[in-house]
């Protein structure tokens, strides 16, 4: 069998050699094979590095005590010789998956910071979509962008502008009467995305509105236009160079849903330079992004409306990704046709770090709760009864997120808000007694109490099943994080309800990174110094089995 000699190793460059030293230094010996689906667990499949040539570089990593550090650690590894060598190196130069560095942006004070100085560092582009920018965070961040675009960086900006307002923030319900922008206008929208949108006019700061993300043609925006069918805005999108490609994806999202269905944007990340990447949960709005600390006092953060949420700051090629996604979705929704590799608008790339990170964006199609299927289990909760919602169809990201615990050999740490996907959560469940440590940080206070009585009803059942709850006291919990064996992360948009499968479009990361995993671990359980073990009531328990009358079926089967 082949092996490597030393002057197999000097034809590689020293940057190439300690990026391998590196990717194989991955708890699995090498990464996860989760570049174009969720890896099957415990098959050999589920690894980039194939069998029986894992098992010989483990063997040797533990001969080297359990790390490679040195380049000569490979030499005489039988089956491994100049051919593998150079074929794993060739994996690590496409810079689109690998060579990224990552670092956590942790609670209010430090993510308003850290954004700040991120946009401010902007030199050719700034491209964000978020759901709610609002409050004096977003005019001041308005301000900001302002001043990059007199600086001639070209900035475009996707937010949930105006429609119908639950809990205080946008929901995304996309419902476009004319009603909707008075709602937006009303004194009950704590964002006030009035003095945001004024502010970001008056700055000459291109913006669209992303939400619904369905049947442009019927936004007040395209009617002023005088697009009013889908062949007016076939017409519209054509003539301005949008790819045939793109509005094939859009016709999808048209043809599966009618109109005032909730189906909205919910994806969060901002790109600057394409190549730097603001990513995570965190919305941009008072709520999220705040100077002072929380106080030991819940109502008075609840007061102040400042949540308790979390970022991250990536760094390499696959902000290139992002850029294109956010391309499509700004042209498809009124912005300008862009090419998003262009050098005006993108830097180059480079390595950066030793990450490896698959970007997931979402669509909402080919999963579903379909109504006529769920009918009587809508009219048994509406009567107190308790059964959840009926699924069909495949979402590749919620399998991804539903199979992490499965991954995990040892632990895991998860930081969610609104967990109520019941199928979801009894299959993390499942995996908690083989595992050493299943730490899930919770929420304790809620935007809105029915959410709340949704949530809770599932902690007796995942108590049972070995997870540990950890109910965080200070505020109200925005984070959607979860680690496995302290280096396999995923982060983004995605909730751990079905909505966010079935009806939204979402953006997830996967991170395979070990420094970046301990670094969230120690995060998360620093954030347990703020939480309690959670105590289902006895109310908790009861609702389980039984449901309030009208209130719990909306929640369950329209909203979330």
């Amino acid at each position: 069998m082949p092996t490597l000699s030393p002057a197999d190793l000097e034809r590689h460059s020293p940057a190439d050699l300690g990026a391998l030293l590196s990717y194989l230094n991955l708890p699995p010996l090498g990464a996860y094979d989760d570049a174009a689906g969720p890896p099957k667990p415990g098959s050999d499949e589920a690894h980039e590095i194939r069998e029986p040539l894992r098992s010989r570089l483990l063997e040797r990593r533990v001969r080297a005590g359990g790390e490679f550090t040195d380049p000569k650690d490979l030499l005489d590894v039988e089956g491994f010789g100049p051919g593998e060598l150079s074929v794993l190196v060739a994996r690590l130069s496409d810079l689109s998956r690998y060579g990224h560095r990552l670092r956590p942006v942790w609670g209010g004070p430090e993510a308003r910071r850290e954004l700040f100085a991120f946009l401010d560092s902007a030199e050719r582009s700034i491209h964000i979509v978020t759901l709610i920018m609002g409050g004096e965070v977003g005019v001041e961040l308005a301000r900001l962008l302002a001043k990059k675009v007199r600086q001639g960086v070209q900035v475009r900006v996707m937010f949930a502008a105006s429609g119908f307002v639950m809990s205080g923030s946008p929901s995304t319900t996309g419902f476009v009467s004319p009603l909707s922008e008075l709602r937006s206008w009303l004194w009950h929208d704590r964002y006030v995305r009035k003095n945001v949108v004024g502010a970001i006019r008056e700055g000459g700061v291109p913006f669209v509105d992303c939400n619904p993300i369905i049947r442009h043609w019927k936004r007040a925006s395209f009617r002023d236009q005088g697009i009013r069918t889908r062949d007016q805005y076939r017409r519209w999108a054509l003539e301005r160079g949008v790819r045939e490609e793109w509005l094939a994806e859009q016709d999808r999202l048209d043809n599966a849903y009618s109109g005032s269905i909730a189906h909205g944007d919910h994806r969060k990340m901002i790109v600057v330079d394409g190549c730097r990447a603001f990513i995570g949960s965190q919305n941009l709005a008072d709520a999220y992004l705040y100077e002072n600390e929380l106080s030991p006092d819940p109502k008075i953060n609840w007061k102040r409306w400042q949540w308790h949420d979390n970022s991250a700051i990536l760094e390499g090629g696959c902000a290139r990704e992002l850029n294109r996604q956010f391309a499509k979705r700004w042209a498809l929704s009124g912005g300008d046709v862009f090419d998003p590799d262009s050098p005006e608008i993108a830097a180059p790339v480079e390595r950066k770090g030793n990450a490896v990170v698959t970007v997931h964006p979402s669509l909402p199609l080919g999963f579903e709760q379909p109504f006529w299927a769920n009918f009587p289990r809508l009219v048994l909760s509406l009567l107190g009864g308790a059964p959840e919602p009926v699924t069909r169809g495949y979402s590749a990201l919620r399998e991804r997120i539903g199979s992490l615990p499965e991954l995990a050999r040892h632990s895991m740490h998860v930081e969610h808000c609104y967990p109520t996907d019941g199928e979801l959560l009894r299959r993390w469940g499942r995996q908690a007694g083989r595992l050493s440590e299943f730490l899930m940080v919770v929420p304790l206070y809620y935007d809105t109490l029915l959410t709340g009585f949704e949530s809770d009803r599932f902690y007796p059942m995942l108590q049972k099943m070995g997870i540990n709850l950890q109910g965080y006291r200070r505020a109200i919990v925005h984070s959607k994080i979860a680690v496995a064996d302290r280096f396999y992360t995923a982060m983004g948009s995605y909730n751990l309800v079905l909505r966010s499968a079935r009806a939204d479009l979402e953006l997830e990361f996967f991170i395979q990174d070990r420094e970046f995993g301990q670094a969230v671990v120690e995060r998360i359980v620093k954030d347990t110094e703020l939480c309690r073990p959670v105590r289902p009531t006895l109310l908790d328990r009861i609702r389980a089995r039984m449901s309030i009358p009208f209130f719990d079926a909306f929640m369950r089967y329209f909203l979330l």
